[in-house]
């Protein structure tokens, strides 16, 4: 899964979407999800889950231009 930019969404990754800041807690096409999204949201079977400050829990099915990446997580 990319965003329009052409980049991989990565979990973890700062995204704007719907214009909240947010992070990726999931992607469901590749199976990758944070240890507190890992049970209960596979069934939606594709996109991806963004925990942003104003809506909560958003799942995106496919991407669009409401979301993008504004940074990647740090590696340590």
């Amino acid at each position: 899964m990319k965003y329009l930019s052409g980049e991989e969404i990565y979990v973890g990754d700062k995204v704007i979407a719907d214009k909240s800041k947010g992070i990726v807690v999931a992607v469901i096409d590749t199976k990758l999800f944070t240890k507190e999204y890992a049970e209960g949201w596979a069934y939606l079977e594709k996109g991806c889950l963004v925990e942003t400050e104003e809506m909560g829990l958003v799942h995106y099915p496919q991407i669009d231009e409401d979301l993008f990446l504004v940074e990647r997580k740090k590696e340590l």
